[in-house]
């Protein structure tokens, strides 16, 4: 969902006023904003990095989804899994079985 506002002249730089709705809900009162390379990110500063990342983890999870099939489908990757619990090492293999 998109709001969209106007960039307004602020003395002699520019801005724009975020809604109240919008600060009521994220409780905002400090913003960072990142630049994305193909557009902004305006997100509460006080956010954890981990917050942070799982953010960016839902914003690229088809590419992080791309390069999980195409890792479960190189050939040394199924090998080692074909394998069978013989050859985990320490695992513990009463939990899996």
């Amino acid at each position: 969902m998109g709001i969209e506002t106007k960039i307004r002249k602020i003395g002699n730089s520019s801005g724009n006023i975020l809604p109240k709705a919008l600060i009521d809900k994220y409780e905002l009162a400090e913003v960072v904003i990142e630049d994305h390379g193909d557009g902004i990110m305006i997100r509460p500063a006080s956010k954890s990095i981990f917050q942070v990342k799982m953010e960016e983890a839902r914003i690229n999870k088809k590419s992080i989804y791309s390069e999980m099939e195409k890792e479960a489908s190189d050939p040394e990757t199924r090998s080692y899994y074909e394998q069978g619990v013989e050859g985990w090492g320490d695992i513990d293999t009463e939990i899996i079985e």
